[in-house]
Formats: structure tokens, sequence, C-alpha cells
């Protein structure tokens, strides 16, 4: 007998649907693939929870197919869809799309190990020789994503340093307008944490002789704009409420009538 490849329809060696996954070039891709890949690497569109672990001595993300076939049938994940497809509606159609992804590779197959650092920290991954599409596997990210923040990134770090480094060449003019903005800069953040320090010694002191705390900008650490940190001027705690006894009153004793 020859040797078995695991294909679409082949559900044995503990159930399931198995496909084996060829890993290539993910530069090139199609755009629907890489936009999954995207969808899939992004948090907050696909509800995935990041995992790290450790390959070949390097940080890597991870995931467990079951959160990815999960995420791929969300409606988020249908407004990616390019017209000539349609909305994921069964979850083999999720194993089709994780295969492609496999294919063209931006991910890879692998098994957890033991932890590197005790409890919590990130585990040892090891490739897997049956590449197979599972919800109970997990897969690891080979698939670092978009380039173009860590270029930028980059080229302005450089180019700050620079500057800093050039700073004596600057024309007189531009030395004083980085030294005025610099400590207007530095007053500016004085005045904030003066701000907060007087706020929280007027508390202190609210809170001992009244009978609720007085804030002055209570909004002023919210998560809010620069304008509305500012708004209202003051506030006060909200008053305590009571708790509820869950202690019946008794009922009020028998009184006994006697008789005449």
């Amino acid at each position: 007998m020859g040797d078995h490849v695991h294909g679409p329809g082949c559900n044995h060696g503990g159930g399931g649907h198995t496909q084996t996954i060829h890993v290539s070039d993910a530069n090139k891709a199609p755009a629907f693939v890489r936009a999954t890949a995207e969808y899939l690497k992004d948090a907050k569109k696909s509800g995935m929870k990041g995992r790290q672990g450790v390959f070949n001595g390097k940080r890597v993300d991870y995931f467990k197919g079951k959160n990815a076939v999960n995420a791929l049938l969300k409606d988020s994940y249908a407004k990616l869809l390019p017209s000539d497809r349609q909305a994921l509606t069964k979850r083999e159609e999720a194993y089709d799309i994780i295969n492609d992804l496999g294919r063209h590779g931006f991910i890879l197959r692998v098994e957890r190990g033991e932890s590197i650092g005790g409890k919590g920290s990130p585990r040892v991954l090891q490739p897997v020789p049956a590449q197979e599409v599972r919800e109970e596997a997990y897969y690891m990210w080979i698939w670092e994503g978009s380039q173009l923040k860590l270029y930028v990134g980059a080229a302005a770090l450089v180019a700050t340093i620079l500057a800093a480094v050039l700073f004596p060449l600057w024309p007189r003019t531009l030395q004083l307008g980085v030294w005025y903005l610099s400590v207007g800069v530095l007053g500016l953040l004085g005045v904030f944490f003066g701000i907060a320090i007087i706020r929280l010694i007027l508390y202190i002191i609210s809170i001992v002789i009244l009978p609720r705390g007085f804030w002055l900008f209570p909004n002023l650490f919210e998560d809010c704009g620069v304008v509305e940190s500012f708004i209202p001027l003051y506030g006060w705690d909200e008053p305590k409420t009571k708790k509820r006894s869950n202690k019946k009153t008794p009922p009020p004793p028998a009184v006994e009538s006697k008789e005449e």
C-alpha cells in the first residue's frame, strides 16, 4: 500500500475534518488569503486571544484551530469577503480557509511542549510532520504581517537621532524654537502634575471634614478628550447606598384578650 495523503473528506485519526497543508511563500498569496491572515491577526476584529510560544529560540504567536474557525464564522469576517464569495455557514468551509493559509505559507501546525520558565511562561513549539487542519490543534504564525509600520518607525527613529546629533549645526532660530518648545512642554507637565497633587490633597481633606469627597476636575484621568478632562470644574463622590438588612423584623407580640 502506498503512503496515505490526508485530504478533504478524510476524517480518521481522532475524528474531524483533516487536510494537508503545504507551506509556500506568503508573498505570492492571493489578496483574499492575505486579507484573511490580517483579519485573524487583528484581535479586535477576530476576537482571537494572542498566545506566545518559543520556536527556535524566538518568540512567536500561535492560536488554536477552534478559535480560528469561530472567528471565520463571524459577521465581521463576512464583511471582508469579496463579492464572489458567500459568508461561511459551516465549520468545514472554515477548514478550507485555514488550509489556504497553510498552503500559502502563513501558518504552520505545531505541538506545544513544556514552559520555558514555569507556569504562565511561553511554551516551546515544535512543528508537526502531518500538517492537518484540526480544531483541537495549534498553529503558529510564520508570517509576520505588514512591515510598513516597522520600516516607517525605524526611519523616524534614525531621523530623530541624526537631528539630535546635528543639533549644534542647526540655525540659531531653530535652536531657540526647540528650546522654547521644550520649556513649554515641561511647563505643561509641571502644571498637570501640580493639579493632580492639589486635587488629591483637597480630596483627602474633604473626606475628613465633609460627608462626601470633593474632586477638583473629576474627569482629569478619565478616558476622554483633552477639553472634556477639565469639564466640569469640580464634583462630589456618589453618596453611599445603605445596604438593606436581610434580617426580617419580628412580628409584634400577640396581645392576649382577657375574657370578661
